[in-house]
């Protein structure tokens, strides 16, 4: 099966894979501590940061209360199984036919990647038979429902998810001709949904009854193709297929998720929303979202819940689109996983949704805020005015048409910036003018330096270009007034003041504010932005970092 060759590069790929995922249990330990370490270090304390009027800050606290993964599970997988790929069609049929002669047993196999879950009792059983050309089996699951930790003070959305994204209108038909794929738990009985789900169920092989469905999926759906008016999702005209890889605790496996991405491509979807995640890399999840990438296929997936510096898998992945989550004030959530990999961030925290038995919850986390930004693909395909579009051109217009968030240029909190529908179905819109203060963020000098530098992120968000402007910039009583160049649609300008550094106690306060001097505008709510900048008195915070109720 392997020659001496193979078998010696594949022994450095496995060295390199444990010293990777050292590396990952180190940054997650690294991150869960941060805050006892930071002091430790005699850094400077974290600073809290106001982009909107007296709403709580972007919070660079974490909630830190959730336990890491372990690291036999990051490295080693689920216990007695293990999965194996083979690099030609021979030697997997090869195996296929030994494997019957063997006490192992088949617990899946994927023919279009060459790939077999095995299990076993014994280690030694797979003695002679498999060689180094096997790989872990990690968990993939779902983040706890409804409960998620957010930082103090963060403002839901309830019911007010599509007007915030800027869906006023009927958008009853919107979808119309799109598939969808959702990995997830299936889906429950509810009135949102209608009859417009097609369901494949790779867990338990036949159709579940409603006890043993886990309400994550429902709400997922929901938020994508609910229809109801209550629970309302983007595209309630487009096809779903649910396909259920998880069981009724909402765990599942990477064989089971990569078997689900291959699924949903071959049956056709255009995007797959996969709202779990998993702290193993997992080859056959890689080889599954590079399947879909060939086809063309979009993936788009949630960040994760722990508030780690690294994205969980698949949503790590380059080819996958990763979505962190916000709250109603456009804050980054402080469970939201962050990393140079996070492309957009969408609604997050107390978005109402379906629930099985036609009930609704409150939905928190990066696992509602990924279908929406799957749902906005799918508006894209079919609600522009260029007809209908493929996939990754829907996916240009979301990355051209993101409203710019927190510092400027891409960032680990907000990716390219947060989740805007209304300006992507409207991307080849003549005569739309608007121009927005996007960000107030707060930059703190370095370790020997008193001096931070406030950016202020001036972004047209309309489809024609502004010229003309000017921006004036108020910090505590000193007003600072800078005329704005010429700004294309999409086009942002970064306005950069020095300020002193907060003293204990000290909130300096910053308000930004747009002249539009002649210029037509259709959103003049955005125009402005004022809040506080200061630093955190540790003292008031809990243990694990975040700040005390008063």
């Amino acid at each position: 099966m392997t020659s001496p060759k193979n078998k010696y590069y594949l022994g450095i790929a496995t060295i390199v894979a444990l010293a990777l995922g050292f590396w990952l249990v180190r940054d997650i330990v690294a991150t869960v501590k941060g805050k006892k370490n930071a002091a430790d270090s005699g850094s400077s304390r974290p600073h809290i940061q106001f982009d909107r009027p007296n709403v709580p800050s972007k919070a660079p606290w974490r909630h830190n209360s959730r336990k890491a993964p372990g690291i036999d599970e990051i490295l080693f997988g689920l216990p007695g199984e293990r999965i194996v790929r083979f690099e030609d069609e021979e030697g997997y049929r090869d195996f296929l036919t030994r494997v019957g002669e063997t006490k192992l047993r088949v617990l899946g196999r994927l023919d279009n990647l060459r790939a077999v879950r095995i299990g076993f009792d014994n280690r030694e059983d797979l003695d002679g038979l498999l060689d180094d050309e096997s790989a872990p089996n990690f968990r993939v699951s779902i983040p706890d429902l409804p409960q998620v930790g957010a930082q103090p003070g963060a403002i839901g959305f309830g019911r007010t998810t599509l007007e915030w994204l800027g869906v006023t209108t009927d958008n009853s038909d919107w979808g119309e001709g799109v598939r969808i794929a959702m990995l997830d738990t299936g889906v429950g009985q509810h009135e949102t949904l209608g009859s417009r789900v097609r369901e494949i169920d790779l867990v338990s092989g036949s159709q579940p009854s409603s006890t043993e469905i886990h309400g994550h999926g429902t709400a997922v759906a929901a938020l994508m193709v609910g229809r109801d008016g209550i629970s309302q999702g983007i595209v309630p005209a487009a096809d779903l297929l649910s396909i259920r890889i998880a069981d009724e605790n909402g765990s599942s496996n990477s064989f089971l998720l990569a078997e689900g991405i291959v699924r949903a491509v071959d049956e056709g979807a255009q995007i797959i929303n996969i709202s779990m995640a998993s702290y193993g890399d997992s080859l056959l999840v890689q080889d599954a979202v590079a399947y879909a990438g060939e086809k063309q296929v979009l993936i788009v997936a949630s960040a994760g819940n722990e508030g780690y510096t690294v994205p969980a898998y698949p949503a790590a992945y380059e080819n996958v689109i990763a979505v962190g989550a916000v709250d109603a004030a456009g804050q980054h959530l402080a469970f939201s996983n962050t990393g140079d990999s996070i492309d957009v961030a969408a609604p997050g925290f107390e978005v109402l949704a379906a629930w099985p038995g036609e009930e609704y919850t409150s939905f928190t986390g990066t696992s509602a805020a990924a279908p929406l930004v799957a749902g906005a693909l799918g508006a894209a395909l079919t609600e522009t005015q260029s007809g209908q579009l493929l996939p990754l051109q829907a996916q240009s217009i979301l990355e051209s048409n993101l409203n710019a968030s927190g510092a400027p240029g891409h960032d680990p909190f907000y990716g390219g910036g947060t989740l805007d529908v209304d300006r992507m179905v409207n991307t080849y819109t003549d005569g739309r003018f608007d121009l927005a203060v996007a960000s107030n963020w707060y930059q703190e000098p370095a370790p020997d330096e008193v001096v931070g530098t406030l950016q202020v992120t001036v972004q047209n968000q309309g489809t024609e270009a502004i010229s003309g402007a000017s921006v004036d910039v108020i910090i505590n009583d000193d007003i600072f007034s800078m005329a704005l160049p010429l700004l294309q649609e999409g086009g942002s300008h970064v306005v950069s003041l020095p300020v002193n550094e907060p003293e204990d106690n000290q909130q300096i306060a910053i308000r930004s504010s747009i002249n539009l001097n002649g210029n037509q505008d259709r959103d003049p709510g955005n125009n402005v932005l004022a809040g506080n900048i200061g630093l955190v008195d540790e003292s008031l915070q809990g243990a694990d970092g975040t700040p005390e109720p008063d």
